[in-house]
């Protein structure tokens, strides 16, 4: 057993999207072994109870939380930094149909050096959607853990039996490598780019093995015209890229979304799905992340931001999932602004307001993605996994959330399973 203490300690115990029960524990330490939390209390108290323990560690100055987790991550495409072009979808998209060879090409060292910005921020867990399991043996050697999202996609239906074929391969092996740090899972890449019998095949799969699903789903005004009117970007698109004309969706909004009916699923970006859609998702008990960057870069929207992640450096400059959350902070802050010029509601944008928000981002990284994903850690409670990361912060006032977001840059401890991972 070991014991771990800090000035301030952030359990993040909580899931709802209302953060007023966000606790903060001055001066208090965890008691852990490799496999669970066994007791949280004032760091004193407990290494006066606790004599057998192989470390006991304060740490002034700092702030403990959970180990971060960033619940969608394309690491394939971490090598670009010009080959995409941005400020529109659909001419993001051409770029990344036009250039993501050479972008995938030699990526090697561009994955190693993202799988370590996870680390050196603070993640200890990580939700991958990999479209060719480029990243995969990287993520097996990594120290984090994964959820590892072999993405389907396939316009085609005339290519059905090659991709069932590609999948239940992909699939069979990482099947056979499952373990406490390492779970397969499927992604539906979206409802414009899989054709409705690879869909369904891959959803029933899921079923089957008891997978999570992901899907990037109403990201753009794009998406929504093809799927609401059969008009727009993806009429030319398909005619472009596959020499299809007069093409039709494969999917309404409606029978996209039936498709996940019963399944553990999370949908990504959701930047045009109406209240009636965002409800139909969480009364099935699935999540909606937001990528914040990756969303205005490519769409002028920032999204609900109720869990964040970073998406991939194809629509991003990087993937630090601590600077996700300081734009998130301070488009935050520039909405309320207008909102409130707007609704003339006297509110004051004051300390306490932006440390909410700030509360809100942390839940966002920790409980409420470990929720999603269906993992046992991202909150400091007894019985849940040891997953800790430590930040030097001296908090000068109340306001803790705040001082986290705005200066955590480099973890000075990352614990997973119990063990040190740097």
């Amino acid at each position: 057993m070991k014991l771990i203490g800090a000035s301030i300690i952030l359990p993040c115990d909580i899931e709802s999207r209302d953060s007023k029960d966000f606790q903060v524990i001055k001066n208090g330490g965890i008691v852990f072994d490799n496999d669970r939390i066994i007791e949280i209390d004032d760091f004193q108290k407990l290494e006066q109870k606790y004599k057998k323990i192989t470390e006991s560690r304060f740490y002034k100055n700092h702030i403990l939380l959970p180990a971060l987790i960033n619940s969608h991550i394309h690491f394939e495409f971490s090598k670009n930094d010009s080959s995409f072009v941005y400020g529109d979808f659909g001419s993001w998209l051409n770029s990344v149909m036009d250039n993501r060879g050479a972008v995938l090409r030699g990526a090697n060292a561009a994955i190693k050096r993202a799988i370590k910005e996870q680390l050196n921020s603070g993640v200890g867990s990580v939700c991958a959607i990999s479209s060719y399991d480029l990243d995969l043996q990287f993520l097996l050697d990594s120290k984090l853990k994964v959820i590892f999202c072999h993405e389907v996609i396939g316009a085609l239906e005339a290519n059905f039996n090659a991709q069932k074929a590609s999948l239940d391969s992909r699939l069979k092996q990482t099947l056979s490598l499952k373990n406490k740090n390492f779970q397969p899972a499927i992604a539906i890449h979206s409802p414009y780019s899989v054709n409705f019998k690879l869909a369904n095949y891959a959803v029933n799969l899921a079923k089957k093995h008891n997978l999570l699903l992901s899907a990037h789903f109403l990201e753009s005004k794009c998406e929504f015209e093809w799927l609401t009117r059969q008009s727009g970007y993806f009429r030319e698109f398909f005619t472009r890229y596959f020499g299809l004309q007069n093409t039709k969706p494969g999917f309404s909004i409606e029978s996209f979304l039936t498709l996940f009916n019963g399944c553990k699923a999370i949908f990504t970006h959701c930047l045009y799905a109406d209240n009636s859609v965002r409800k139909g998702i969480y009364k099935q008990g699935n999540a909606i992340i937001s990528c914040p960057r990756s969303n205005l870069l490519l769409n002028a929207k920032m999204g609900e931001n109720t869990i964040i992640a970073t998406d991939g450096k194809s629509s991003n400059n990087d993937v630090n999932l601590l600077n996700e959350a300081r734009s998130a902070l301070f488009c935050s802050i520039q909405n309320f602004d207008i909102l409130d010029f707007k609704n003339s509601k006297n509110h004051n944008l004051d300390s306490n307001f932006i440390e909410s928000i700030c509360q809100n981002l942390i839940l966002a990284m920790t409980s409420r993605p470990a929720k999603a994903l269906n993992l046992n850690n991202g909150m400091l409670k007894v019985g849940k996994s040891p997953d800790l990361a430590i930040f030097k912060i001296e908090s000068k006032n109340d306001f803790v959330a705040t001082n986290f977001i705005l200066n955590a840059k480099k973890v000075t401890r990352l614990i997973i399973n119990g063990q040190d991972c740097l």
